[in-house]
């Protein structure tokens, strides 16, 4: 007669050799972006103080996948990569990171980050994708305002529409042209957003 513990260590093993027959998925690629360093254009220095509230983006958008765009407008994400954060908390870190960056405001924050805030920077991320309706190419859109945060009108406004060539439709290729449309496009709105302050 077999013993429940006899029985128990059976089944114990057997669970152990069924886990080491399991395959392990392969772990995603993880990839950042980086914060511009380089501002071209006006070097005026402003005293105010900026909130970059998280931006807003499509369902299809606001994810850590990145987007392919297709003929048709369809939207496909690259196998086996993907960003180290939400597409949206990720655009807001790049652009404090890059205002930082570029001394042109007196500070630059988070909400949350007890702040006396001047004006808010806005940020609609409309296309963050590697287009391949055509050659491959990297494309960033981002329309931006800047609000005024006592009267709560809207200062100026504009849409920044940055493309890249991509050499090819593979991830780290696709990645490499989205990061640098990325860091031109912010380093559009630093600039433009200081000679507008």
């Amino acid at each position: 007669m077999v013993s429940a513990a006899a029985l128990c260590l059976a089944f114990a093993l057997a669970g152990c050799s069924t886990l080491g027959l399991a395959s392990t998925p392969k772990p995603d690629d993880i990839y950042d972006l980086a914060a511009p360093t380089a501002f071209d254009g006006a070097t005026k220095r402003s005293s105010a103080q900026l909130l970059v509230p998280l931006p807003s983006a499509s369902d299809a958008l606001a994810s850590e996948q990145i987007a392919v765009r297709s003929r048709g407008g369809s939207i496909s994400y690259l196998p086996g990569v993907s960003w180290s954060d939400q597409l949206p908390p990720l655009v807001q870190t790049i652009m404090v990171r890059a205002f930082e960056n570029s001394g042109r405001v007196k500070a630059v924050g988070k909400p949350g980050e007890s702040l006396a805030i001047d004006d808010q920077v806005i940020v609609d991320i409309r296309a963050f994708e590697l287009d391949v309706t055509g050659s491959p190419m990297a494309r960033v859109t981002l329309g931006v305002k800047l609000l005024d945060e006592r009267t709560g009108k809207v200062r100026a406004n504009r849409v920044f529409d940055v493309t890249r060539p991509s050499a090819s439709d593979r991830p780290k290729d696709a990645i490499a042209a989205i990061d640098q449309a990325t860091s031109a496009a912010v380093a559009d709105v630093v600039v433009w957003m200081a000679s507008a302050l």
